[in-house]
């Protein structure tokens, strides 16, 4: 398997093979600027290879695969998870404030427990 890679610096493109990438022989640098992806991404990406090789190897048995990722489709993908997330958030904010007013009542309570307690002395 390989990856078509366009360099973000210098615009040229480049590939890598999979495997290479994923032993850690091939390094994920632009032939041309040498510019370079940060190791942790590198690992974290090989992994992430791994994994979608050995899942492709499971559903191979029923299905043949072909897949495509492009950069700008997973932009605007994040983008609307980023504008799901803030209307979860957005909703959470609601829960939290019935939580404060649970917690109101509970002090409320406890007021009553000790202006009980000081009517008893």
């Amino acid at each position: 398997m390989t990856i078509d890679f366009t360099c973000q610096k210098c615009e040229a493109s480049f590939e890598i093979d999979a495997q290479d990438l994923i032993d850690g022989t091939e390094k994920l640098v632009c032939p041309h600027c040498d510019a370079k992806a940060p190791a942790n991404v590198v690992d974290d990406f090989s992994a992430a290879l791994t994994e979608i090789r050995a899942q492709v190897a499971a559903l191979a048995k029923k299905f043949s695969v072909n897949l495509s990722v492009e950069t700008e489709e997973l932009e605007d993908e994040l983008e609307d998870d980023e504008k799901d997330k803030d209307k979860d958030e957005d909703a959470g904010e609601d829960d939290d404030e019935l939580d404060f007013e649970d917690d109101d009542e509970d002090v409320d309570d406890d007021e009553d427990v000790e202006d009980e307690d000081m009517d008893e002395s």
